[in-house]
């Protein structure tokens, strides 16, 4: 494949093979797939998608290799990356990681907290993100030190997202929960307000508090919520008949909510499974799933191989019509030592733990709907006339064994060629 010019803006794309869940209804087939299609681009922009001509010259001619909209990072922690070579914990699980990180706070200095994140966002970048949603952990009424530091960390072609992630039990009191909220809302445009809620921390009138709070300051929510493996977790299906029981409230919670974690949704009983995602879906709660770190917390014990995937309902929420995303959660830190930014390394391990299918024409939505993570309207996908004509292409890989196989990427972000990978040549052998 003739790799173009960066220098110069692209007309477009001929020959690209884009997802079937992308594409128009009706757009033609062959052989089963879908054919390949033809983007136009015009001062940035998507102009056109029709299926694929022969002989448009002025067009760049992908030669039937893969393409997505640029993809989605709708969880991370850009206060903790990175930290795993001084911040190790001594044994596994979720309250062990925690520990490990508060104490690894003495580190947290401006020139640390900007050098780590922004390591990150080019990471990211360079993988093909253009949106990244970082949590950011907040121990008081007054904003942490990281929420200040991470404000005006620009990486080109990224939107960067910002939550206060705040443990529930600051909510407890209605006036630390309101000056919380109005410190976000305050805090300018891509901000949300979080929590994080366990059954260690589990307090309902903190819950309301958190909600009048987001609703009061019109924010958006994104709550770490139900991470573990407990039957009797209360907070999505609080959560749920809450947001059931205000739907016709003139005072009803108005903003969008993604819901991340949700791993004790596994451990509980079917009806109770089908019916809080019934309720979720109603309201267009976005659940995000982190398989990576959940795999590495949940049923962790030294010594012995965990029985439970601790990931949440994937496949049931699939089919109960809530919206979906796959995150990372945290990369290089004392909750997960690895990690690399590249959603497609999450993909590939949902791939395996959550036995998914028709990875590529279906499942790949699960990294690049931008929709399903700021709450705009289903319709409105990427890829469409008017909308960035931003794409990650992966030459060498096909739509059978993608995500396997396709660290080769091409990044063209606004009819734009900013990043390319390439393979190393194979070194041949004789047997």
């Amino acid at each position: 494949m003739n790799i173009p010019d960066t220098a110069t803006p692209l007309n477009g794309i001929t020959n690209v093979r884009l997802p079937a869940w992308l594409l128009s209804a009706g757009w033609p087939l062959q052989a089963g797939e879908p054919v390949t299609a033809d983007l136009r681009f015009e001062a940035g922009k998507i102009a056109s998608v029709t299926p694929y001509q022969p002989d448009q010259n002025d067009l760049w001619n992908a030669r039937g290799t893969l393409a997505l909209p640029g993809l989605i990072e709708p969880h991370a922690h850009l206060d903790k990356t990175f930290t795993i070579a001084r911040s190790r914990p001594s044994k596994p699980g979720l309250l062990v990681a925690i520990e490990t990180m508060h104490q690894d706070r003495q580190h947290w200095t401006a020139g640390d907290l900007r050098q780590r994140a922004r390591k990150a966002l080019a990471w990211a970048a360079a993988n093909g993100v253009v949106r990244l949603r970082t949590h950011i952990d907040w121990f008081d009424v007054v904003p942490p030190l990281a929420w200040l530091e991470l404000a005006d960390i620009a990486q080109a072609g990224v939107t960067l997202e910002r939550v206060a992630l705040a443990p529930l039990s600051l909510f407890a009191d209605a006036g630390a929960a309101d000056r919380i909220a109005r410190a976000v809302a305050e805090s300018g445009k891509h901000c949300l307000l979080g929590g994080f809620i366990h059954s260690s921390n589990w307090d309902p009138a903190a819950m309301r508090n958190l909600m009048q709070s987001a609703s009061r300051w019109k924010l958006n929510l994104d709550l770490h919520i139900d991470e573990e493996l407990s039957p009797v977790a209360h907070g999505l299906s609080w959560l749920a008949r809450y947001l059931a029981d205000n739907a016709l409230s003139e005072n009803k919670f108005s903003g969008h909510i993604c819901c991340s974690h949700g791993c004790a949704l596994a451990s509980g009983s079917e009806h109770q499974a089908q019916e809080i995602l019934s309720l979720l879906a109603a309201q267009r709660v976005t659940l995000i799933a982190l398989p990576m770190t959940n795999l590495l917390l949940q049923d962790a014990v030294t010594g012995r191989t965990p029985r439970q995937r601790g990931i949440t309902l994937l496949k049931e929420a699939q089919a109960a019509g809530v919206p979906l995303l796959l995150g990372c959660d945290n990369v290089q830190d004392a909750f997960c030592p690895a990690g690399s930014y590249d959603p497609l390394d999450t993909l590939s391990c949902a791939l395996f733990a959550l036995q998914l299918d028709d990875v590529f024409d279906q499942q790949s939505r699960l990294i690049c709907d931008a929709g399903a993570l700021t709450g705009e309207p289903q319709n409105d996908l990427p890829l469409t006339p008017g909308s960035d004509a931003s794409l990650v292409l992966f030459p060498g890989s096909d739509s059978l064994t993608w995500p396997l196989h396709s660290a080769a990427r091409l990044v063209i972000r606004h009819g734009r060629l900013t990043h390319q990978r390439t393979w190393n040549q194979e070194l041949s052998h004789e047997s």
